[in-house]
């Protein structure tokens, strides 16, 4: 494809171009094309090296490059290129069509997705352009909601390693306790040793009585060691007639998925599995809560 040369860049903006092309590239190797957005970061970090510019640190504790990054990545979204869900960045289709398109071109691929978030800010905020220098002032300014974004972050980080350090066991435990918090029984929680492919089984009613029942396996892998199809094959061969959910503190393979929504099996990730335990963390038991005991930290939200 001929695009044309594009501006010279800044110093800002050559950095953004480097690291939302290497974003988008990391996320397009991913199974799935998603990450924690921790995971991503540290991936960001050991395949790009810095210069003493970007690597400046900020009263914050934040590097340049970092804040960049947060910075850029919204071009990124708006563009239709990645999307970012609740600590999770995900590449779209148009994502890959354009690394495709930009093959080992930063420079081009970062003036197509300014270009898209301008049209963007255009019809939804109707904002003049800011030009590369106001650009670098912004971000030398260290936004807030750069700031929050790694606190936020440092939490999701700190819960996930939690969950890390559990054993499977423990996991399992913590998997019934959130369905018991959404309002199920759980009379069936598998022992240790062989549990003929069902860990748990919730009901809606004290006696189970009322149908469907849930039959839920649970699967305790790292972010790096998704779960596989295999899986989803396994539990429609035991769910029968009941609802069958697949829970993971991890993640899932794309066939896992796909396989998945054509079998009506429910699966949750790791990511999702922390959203639960927050919305529900104040219907769990006294007891339920010390299985993995978290607080609220508020900030007032300020205008950007």
């Amino acid at each position: 494809m001929n695009t044309p040369e594009p501006p010279k860049m800044g110093r800002a903006r050559s950095l953004g171009a480097r690291l939302n092309y290497k974003t988008l590239e990391i996320l397009n190797e991913q199974d799935g094309g998603s990450m924690p957005v921790g995971e991503l970061k540290k991936l960001i970090a050991e395949k790009l090296q810095f210069d003493e510019w970007e690597s400046y640190e900020y009263n914050a504790g934040n590097p340049r490059w970092r804040v960049n990054w947060h910075f850029y990545s919204v071009d990124l979204c708006k563009s239709g290129f990645m999307v970012k869900n609740n600590g999770e960045w995900c590449i779209t289709d148009e994502g890959r069509k354009a690394l495709q398109t930009f093959k080992d071109d930063p420079t081009h691929l970062f003036y197509e997705t300014h270009r898209r978030y301008l049209e963007w800010e255009k019809k939804n905020k109707n904002k003049a352009q800011t030009t590369p220098a106001e650009e670098e002032e912004i971000i030398d300014n260290v936004p807030n909601a750069v700031i929050l974004d790694n606190i936020k972050q440092q939490a999701n980080d700190d819960i996930r390693k939690y969950l890390d350090d559990r054993n499977a066991y423990e996991f399992q435990d913590l998997v019934a306790a959130l369905f018991r918090a959404m309002g199920y029984y759980t009379p069936f929680i598998a022992p240790r040793g062989k549990d003929g492919g069902i860990d748990i089984i919730a009901y809606s009613d004290p006696l189970g009585a009322t149908e469907p029942r849930l039959k839920v396996q649970v699967k305790h892998y790292n972010i790096q060691s998704p779960v596989s199809v295999d899986v989803v094959h396994r539990i429609l061969g035991v769910a029968k007639k009941d609802v069958p959910i697949i829970v993971s503190s991890g993640r899932f393979t794309e066939d896992a998925r796909i396989t998945a929504r054509q079998n009506n099996v429910r699966l949750i990730d790791g990511t999702e599995f922390i959203d639960l335990w927050i919305k529900y963390y104040n219907k769990l038991s006294e007891n339920d809560k010390m299985l993995m005991p978290i607080e609220p930290v508020f900030f007032i939200k300020r205008s950007e």
